[in-house]
């Protein structure tokens, strides 16, 4: 159908209106500085992209926070961890180790597989899966610059976004090409030793044609602590980078923009404190040993008063209970085993590019995205996170020295239709994703005491590290994915409008493994050999001459496939009540990828698990008050969470009869989040402006069952509610309390349950040729939030205060500011982690690993424009 110009001049005006203020906002580096630009005044008027078209803020019956490239620059902001600091909502974890992040959106944390929120840059995921334990990649570590503004958005926007946006999605904008010449320079010193320089050079090339854009980073800094083992600086963070972009119009309704961004970025270890167990439990269905070296086969009493101190220690477990607490002196990170010196932490390089074409015709817009990611990351730290001698006699107490090689490269492909039929505005859509991931572990364990008797026969345990260890542990995963989505809009009065969006999308998931575990090869010492006629993990058995050779363990190598389709909806009904107040309701469907556990097995049998999914509901308004000088939001929503894949312990039986007990993910976990945010904007007169933001989150363990005891007859497994065979270990049960692992009730670990952000800024004009002096502060509150899902220990709340005074000037401006204004050393993340030099019989025992905060830092940051 065509359309023709009259119509399309009728249908495009309030598009008009929205790309002249988002042609503003791209043009506002090379002007003057005007501290009262309308995208302030006139909060509604910002333009965003959430919905895969340009909108104005107030139109979007979506909860979106947005941050403009002003505050990008004066607050520092970089990198996801930096925006989880000032926007409500989004939390920011470190896992168990640099290349673990774990970023989340309204509760829904990620137990287990790849995290629940989309990190994307000019629609491009980084987000990646480490594919070690669960947890995002380290290219969510990148420290981003040259932005033209960030997107927050909040619930499942699978149907536009694609398969990482389960919860939401984070979306960092770059700058754009434009026709006028300009640039500007940035640069940030401050404690700790942080010297960071950027900048960015636009460029004319042909006159209303070609304009080309180019940008640096240089950042240092030292980090504000020491490990005392070696006295090397921790937190140390060194990035380079540079890019481009060129803008071609083709034609008046033709434009091509090409991006290219190289990053190399090196961070030492973290400063980590490893806490231990400070409190003992009991075990439900735990069993002791009559006689030191018998087999555990009496259950345990309730009355511990008979029992020797080891039976005790079998019917017990360790763990931490309490709020999470340390300091620099309590760090004991090893050196590096073979040179003495500190580890290297991470290294890693990222090539990024993008190309997007946009097409207007006479029958709408045609766009095309295409956007590659080659991510390679080296990890080097230790691996235990204590540095201490081994204890002597039967104990199994271990070194680990942890080395990772991380690969990920993408392609992704977009095709975009969209045009509006009058009251009518559609939007189709094809994607095509394509993903190489890999990961190659060469982890090394061995003993702390170097004169153990597990040394010896029958054990042989590794007493040393391996200078040249031969048998790295590679993983690989190939991901395709096709998608074909649509998005209509109907604007049904003037007041009214509704909106459907669908995406169907088809994901095959490819993995393949070596079919031996690190700890096979490095503690045990074995040499991996393919012996087809054995299963997987068989090892030399005196009794059985004919089978694998002593000092082997078979190992073939083992490749699996999962193929999943899946429709996933959003319906939203929008009502203007005012002309200025929006009233909102949706539904919408989300999933998250299934896949297949990796970690330390040899063959994939039950180690599948199934897709994540997320119905969500929500309601709200957008309002402005007082000729725009109020801004008022708020919205309200409930997420039916369901099929969580969460990491269990499985027991099978083998060849012989016996149980053999692994680690497995399975789909046994329901969490039922309800919410409220409330955001505000006032300008309260010509020269203040305050601004807060909260958001209430309960987000609860609906059913989060672990499993009963290995071994245990088929009833319980039935009473507990889980498949036969899924079982929970020994800490696992002592720390829920029950002999089912069940933590159904609890919170769900490392969600807050209130946030508040508060912000304020004072401008004072000091003369008529737009220079001003002016003030501002931040504060973030967080309430008390639980690290694991027994609700044991606990994050305590804090605040976290930030504070900025300066002068602009017509091209330049000066500011000194604060971070963390009150010296708050609060531990704001923390994970469960186990701690094999402290074992548990021959398990390693529970602990905590606290990140330091970064204390009180006081700064210069100086600003030129051109």
């Amino acid at each position: 159908m065509l359309i023709s110009p009259v119509h399309l001049a009728a249908m495009n005006e309030e598009t008009s209106r929205v790309e002249a203020t988002a042609e503003a906002a791209a043009n506002a580096e090379t002007a003057p500085r005007d501290y009262e630009p309308d995208y302030l005044v006139a909060g509604p008027e910002i333009v965003v992209t959430a919905r895969k078209r340009n909108e104005l803020l107030k139109d979007v019956p979506v909860t979106i926070s947005v941050i403009d490239d002003t505050i990008i620059e004066n607050e520092g902001l970089r990198t996801v961890e930096d925006l989880s600091r000032r926007v409500p909502g989004l939390t920011f974890d470190q896992g168990g180790f640099l290349a673990d992040t774990r970023p989340a959106i309204r509760g829904m944390q990620s137990e287990r597989g790849r995290p629940s929120v989309a990190i994307l840059l000019d629609g491009l995921d980084l987000s990646g899966e480490n594919m070690v334990i669960g947890g995002g990649g380290a290219a969510v570590n990148t420290l981003l610059y040259d932005l033209d503004r960030i997107e927050v958005v909040k619930g499942p926007q699978s149907v536009l976004w694609g398969r990482n946006a389960f919860a939401g999605a984070v979306n960092f904008i770059s700058r754009q090409p434009s026709q006028e010449f300009g640039g500007r320079v940035n640069v940030d010193i401050a404690e700790g030793g942080l010297f960071s320089i950027d900048g960015a050079l636009n460029m004319p090339i042909v006159k209303d044609r070609v304009a080309l854009r180019v940008n640096g980073v240089f950042s240092d800094r030292d980090g504000f602590y020491r490990n005392p083992v070696t006295d090397a600086r921790l937190g140390e963070n060194r990035t380079e980078g540079a890019g481009g972009s060129l803008l071609v119009d083709v034609t008046d309704n033709l434009e091509i923009v090409g991006r290219y961004i190289y990053l190399n970025q090196r961070m030492s270890e973290a400063p980590t404190v490893l806490l231990t167990p400070n409190t003992r439990l009991p075990v439900p269905g735990g069993l002791f040993a009559p006689a030191p070296g018998a087999p555990s086969i009496f259950p345990c009493p309730d009355d511990f008063s008979g029992l020797t101190p080891p039976q005790v220690a079998n019917c017990t477990r360790g763990t931490f209970i309490g709020d999470v607490s340390a300091s620099e002196d309590q760090i004991d990170l090893s050196p590096d085993p073979f040179t003495g010196q500190a580890m290297r932490g991470i290294r890693l390089r990222q090539d990024i590019a993008t190309f997007q074409v946009n097409w207007d015709t006479s029958f709408g817009r045609l766009s095309y995205r295409f956007g590659h990611l080659d991510n390679r990351s080296n990890l080097e730290q230790d691996g235990d996170y204590t540095n201490f001698a081994g204890p002597p006699g039967f104990v199994l107490s271990l070194n680990a020295f942890q080395v990772l090689d991380f690969t990920n490269r993408t392609f992704d492909n977009e095709l975009k239709y969209e045009n509006d039929f009058g009251p009518i505005n559609l939007i189709l859509g094809a994607q095509r994703f394509s993903e190489e991931s890999s990961v190659v572990n060469s982890a090394q364990f061995w003993l702390r005491n170097p004169n153990s008797p597990l040394a010896g026969p029958p054990f042989f345990l590794s007493s040393a590290p391996q200078t040249d260890f031969a048998f790295p542990l590679a993983t690989n995963r190939e991901t395709d994915y096709f998608a074909l989505y649509g998005s209509v809009g109907w604007e049904v009065t003037d007041r009214l409008s509704l909106g459907a969006d669908l995406r169907w999308s088809d994901e095959t998931i490819r993995f393949d493994i070596p079919g031996f575990r690190i700890q096979d090869v490095s503690l045990s010492q074995l040499n991996p050999v393919c012996l087809p006629q054995f299963a997987n993990g068989t090892v030399f058995n005196p009794a059985s001459p004919d089978g694998p050779p002593p000092g082997t363990i078979v190992a073939c190598p083992q490749e699996a496939e999962i193929n999943s389709d899946r429709f996933t909806p959003r319906f939203t009904a929008q009502y203007r009540v005012l002309d200025d107040a929006l009233a909102y309701a949706s539904y919408s469907r989300g999933f998250k990828p299934g896949g297949f556990n990796t970690n330390e097995i040899t063959e994939f049998t039950d180690q599948r698990y199934l897709a994540e999914r997320v119905t969500a509901y929500e309601i709200g308004i957008k309002s402005a008050w007082m000729d725009n000088r109020l801004i008022f939001n708020a919205a309200a929503f409930y997420n039916d969470y369901t099929d969580q894949q969460i990491g269990v312990q499985q027991s099978r039986p083998s060849q012989a009869g016996q149980a053999i007990v692994g680690s497995g993910i399975v789909n046994a976990g329901q969490v039922d989040v309800y919410g409220l945010e409330i955001d505000a904007d006032a300008r309260v007169t010509d020269w203040l402006r305050l601004g807060a933001s909260y958001a209430f989150i309960d987000s609860t363990f609906a059913s989060f069952v672990q499993g009963p005891p290995p071994g245990s007859p088929d009833a319980l497994f039935e009473e507990c509610g889980v498949p036969l065979g899924q079982s929970s270990s020994t800490q696992f049960r002592a720390e829920a309390q029950n002999i089912c692992g069940d933590f159904s009730g609890n919170d769900v670990g490392r969600s807050p349950r209130h946030t508040l952000f508060l912000s304020a800024e004072a401008r004072f004009p000091l003369s008529d040729d737009n220079t001003s002096l002016f003030a501002n502060f931040d504060g973030l509150y967080r309430s008390a939030r639980f690290v694991d899902e027994a609700n044991l220990s606990r994050l305590p709340a804090y605040w976290r205060v930030g504070a900025r005074i300066g002068v602009d000037w017509e091209r330049f401006s000066v500011m000194a500011y604060v971070d963390n204004l009150f010296d708050n050393r609060t531990i704001e993340t923390a994970q469960r982690t186990v701690d094999p030099g402290r074992t548990e019989g021959f398990a390693p025992s529970r602990g905590i690993l606290a990140y330091l905060p970064n204390p009180r830092a006081f700064g210069v940051r100086l600003g030129a424009r051109f």
